[in-house]
C-alpha cells in the first residue's frame, strides 16, 4: 500500500512540475527561433525521470542485524533552453524514508536555476534558488533517522528533507591555454535561510552561507584518445546560528580535489578517478572547542564498450576510506562518521531509441561505519532505472 501511494503520489508530482514548466516555456519562448543551430544549449533540452531503490542494512560487530535504512526516490529534472545562450532547469523529487518503525514520505526542495553564457563562450553565469517544497519541523524519530540518511559513505540520494529558502549564484571563466589543454576558474555563494527543523519548538535554525572558489583543468592528447582532469574547490563556511542563542557552530573549510584520467581504445573506455575532501577542525562555539574533521577519500575505475550495436554497458567499481568527525560528549568527544566501504556495479543504456535513453544500473556494496560512536557491519544495493527523454 505505502509502494502504490508512492509512485501515484510522486507521478502527480512529476506530472505537475513537468505542466508547469512547459507552460512557462510555451510563454516565454514562443518568439524565439525554435532549434537555433547557433544555440549554445542545442541538445540540452530534455526531461529526466528516475526510480531509486536505496537500502542499507546494518550489524551489529557480532553479526547481529540492528535495521535496515531504505529509501525510495524519483527524480525528475527539466532542462530547456530559452534563449540562444539562457538554459532553465527545474528539479525536484519524491522521496520515502524508512529505518526500523520510522516511515516518511515527502518531495525535497524544488530547485530552480538560469545559466547564461556571454559572449565568447568564455563566462558562465549561474543563479539558482531552492524553494522550501520539502519537509520541515522533524519529530524525533525522523531526527534520528536523518543522523543515518546524512551519512556521506551512504550516498543516499536525498540525505536530508526540506532547509528552507535558499539560493546560489557562481561565475565561472573556461579558457584554452593551448589546443589541447583548458583552464577554468569560479567563484560561487550559497546562501542559506532560516528553517525551523523541530515540530515541537518554534526555535529556527540559520545555517551558515558558504563561499567557494574553484579552479581546474582539462587535458586531451592529440589523438583525443585520452584526458586528464584536474579540479581543486576551497569553501569558506559562516557560522550557524540559532534563535535566542546566537552564534552555535562553525564547519571548517574545506577543499575537494578531484583528478580523472579517461582513455578511450578502439571498443573499451576506461575511466579512473580519485576524490578527496578535507576539512579543518570545527568549531563547536558553544563549547568553546575545536574537533577533527572527517578526511574522505573515494577511487572509482568504470570500463564502458558497446555490447551490441544498441547497448551500452559500463562495470563499476568504488571504495571508500572516511576517517570520523569527532562531536562534542561531556568533558569528552564521540566519533561518528568513519568508514571503510566497497562496491561494485553496472549500468546498460539503450542507445537506439533516438529521443529517448533508458539506462538502468545497480550496486553491491560492504564494509563497515561509525555512526555516533557505534560500530556496525554494513551491506548495501542500489538499483536505478532512468529516462532521458530529449525534446
Amino acid at each position: 500500500m505505502i509502494n502504490t501511494s508512492f509512485k501515484l503520489h510522486n507521478f502527480h508530482i512529476s506530472a505537475a512540475l513537468v505542466t508547469l514548466v512547459f507552460l512557462f516555456f510555451e510563454t516565454g519562448t514562443a518568439q524565439l527561433e525554435k532549434g537555433s543551430d547557433k544555440s549554445i544549449f542545442r541538445g540540452a533540452s530534455g526531461i529526466t525521470i528516475g526510480g531509486i531503490q536505496q537500502q542499507w542494512v546494518l550489524k551489529d560487530t557480532k553479526g547481529n542485524e540492528v535495521g535496515t535504512l531504505a529509501q525510495q526516490s524519483a527524480p525528475v529534472s527539466i532542462a530547456l533552453p530559452l534563449a540562444n545562450r539562457l538554459l532553465l532547469s527545474v528539479s525536484n523529487s519524491g522521496v520515502i524514508s524508512k529505518f526500523e518503525a520510522t516511515s516518511s514520505m515527502n518531495i525535497v526542495d524544488t530547485r530552480v536555476a538560469i545559466s547564461y553564457v556571454f559572449p565568447g563562450e568564455k563566462l558562465w553565469l549561474t543563479g539558482g534558488i531552492s524553494l522550501p517544497t520539502g519537509k520541515t519541523q522533524l519529530d524525533q524519530s525522523d531526527l534520528n533517522m536523518t543522523a543515518f540518511l546524512g551519512q556521506t559513505a551512504f550516498g543516499y540520494k536525498v540525505p536530508t528533507f526540506g532547509q528552507g529558502l535558499s539560493g546560489n549564484a557562481s561565475l565561472v571563466y573556461a579558457g584554452s591555454l593551448t589546443r589541447r589543454m583548458v583552464l577554468g576558474i569560479g567563484v560561487s555563494y550559497f546562501y542559506k535561510g532560516p528553517f525551523k527543523p523541530l515540530k515541537a519548538s518554534n526555535v529556527e535554525y540559520d545555517a551558515g552561507d558558504e563561499v567557494s572558489l574553484n579552479a581546474g583543468y582539462d587535458y586531451i592528447t592529440y589523438g583525443k584518445s585520452a584526458r586528464l582532469s584536474f579540479d581543486v574547490t576551497g569553501t569558506y563556511f559562516m557560522r550557524d546560528e540559532i534563535s535566542g542563542s546566537g552564534e552555535v557552530f562553525e564547519s571548517g573549510p574545506r577543499v575537494i580535489a578531484t583528478i580523472l584520467y579517461a582513455l578511450k581504445t578502439e571498443s573499451i573506455n576506461h575511466t579512473v578517478q580519485l576524490r578527496s575532501r578535507y576539512r579543518l577542525q570545527n568549531n563547536f562555539i558553544s563549547s568553546n572547542k575545536k574537533y577533527d574533521a572527517s578526511l574522505q577519500i573515494e577511487g572509482q575505475y568504470s570500463l564502458g564498450t558497446m555490447i551490441s550495436s544498441a547497448l551500452y554497458t559500463s562495470f563499476v567499481g568504488e571504495g571508500k576510506y572516511y576517517t570520523p568527525d569527532q562531536v562534542p560528549a561531556g568533558i569528552s568527544y564521540i566519533e561518528t562518521g568513519s568508514a571503510q566501504i566497497g562496491s561494485v556495479g553496472a549500468d546498460i543504456s539503450i542507445v537506439t531509441w533516438g529521443w529517448v535513453q533508458p539506462t538502468i544500473g545497480a550496486r553491491y556494496a560492504m564494509g563497515s561505519i561509525t555512526i555516533s560512536g557505534v560500530d556496525y557491519d554494513v551491506s548495501g544495493i542500489d538499483g536505478n532505472l532512468t529516462l532521458r527523454i530529449t525534446l
